[in-house]
């Protein structure tokens, strides 16, 4: 146990609160607690890795400017995050079906000329997110809110890309050039990071997160420094979280490491209005 001491008022008696101190790495073990199955495992991963602190120029620059296949090895994980996991959640769920509905759109079409005039007449005959993503790509949704449920798929993804790469090859119908689709490969790229210091991640304790409706209660209790009532009843023995504790915990033990998540792929016959597309 711990004493932390409070003043009440400005000036006022100083308040002597037994509390039991809640680590930030035991925030896993918390996780796992609720039943929570990939979240655990990607924050342990993070606090494993070796102290890496992206800068928002480099996060941009990972998710967006440079080819999947040159971010160094060291930044990037590909074998934590499964999609049979993801899809069983409904914002990945209802964002997959909107792409395979969607993604032989105009600009869908055009990025698919692009990556066949680089890859020549085939694409997409990986099982590797990362190479799917530099050379197969072709149609994307982004996904997640702070408003969604707080769940294992918000613990451990929160807002991300969910991508679609087609595999497939060119052929002629009536000496016209067309693509024959063989399959549509969907997958997550995420940026595992704690960048904005403020960003407020949940009330912990080592039995799991509060509800967003106990969070607000609580917060009401801590913004007033009532810490009586925090430190006694339900409300005890928790702890708000913000992304600066990372930060803070990775200054002190030099270890943490922020990286690039790519899924597995989850593998779709295409719609058969999209089987041919017409180049």
């Amino acid at each position: 146990m711990a004493i932390f001491s409070a003043k009440t008022v400005k000036g006022g008696a100083v308040t002597d609160i037994n509390v039991d101190i809640f680590m930030l790495n035991e925030i896993p073990n918390s996780m796992k607690k609720m039943g929570w199955e990939m979240a655990p495992k990607i924050m342990r991963h993070w606090f494993e890795r070796p102290k890496i602190e992206f800068t928002q120029e480099e996060k941009v620059r990972y998710i967006k400017e440079i080819d999947s296949i040159d971010i160094p090895k060291d930044r990037v994980n590909d074998s934590i995050v499964k999609m049979e996991w993801a899809i069983n959640f409904n914002q990945v769920k209802e964002a997959t079906e909107e792409l395979v509905q969607k993604w032989a759109s105009p600009n869908g079409i055009k990025l698919l000329k692009k990556r066949l005039s680089v890859n020549s007449n085939k694409i997409g005959y990986s099982d590797s997110a990362i190479e799917l993503d530099t050379y197969a790509q072709v149609n994307y949704k982004e996904i997640g809110s702070l408003t969604d449920t707080i769940d294992d798929y918000f613990g451990a993804i929160g807002k991300a890309t969910l991508k679609l790469a087609v595999r497939g090859y060119v052929d002629k119908i009536k000496t016209k050039n067309v693509f024959i689709t063989e399959g549509l490969g969907i997958y997550l790229k995420d940026s595992y990071d704690f960048f904005n210091p403020d960003e407020f991640l949940g009330v912990w304790s080592r039995d799991g997160v509060l509800s967003k409706v106990k969070t607000a209660v609580y917060m009401g209790f801590y913004n007033d420094n009532m810490w009586r009532e925090l430190a006694t009843g339900e409300y005890s023995k928790h702890v708000p979280v913000y992304n600066r504790n990372f930060r803070e915990w990775q200054k002190k033990h030099n270890k943490g490491g922020d990286f690039i998540v790519f899924s597995d792929v989850l593998w779709i016959s295409p719609l058969p209005k999209d089987r041919v597309i017409y180049l």
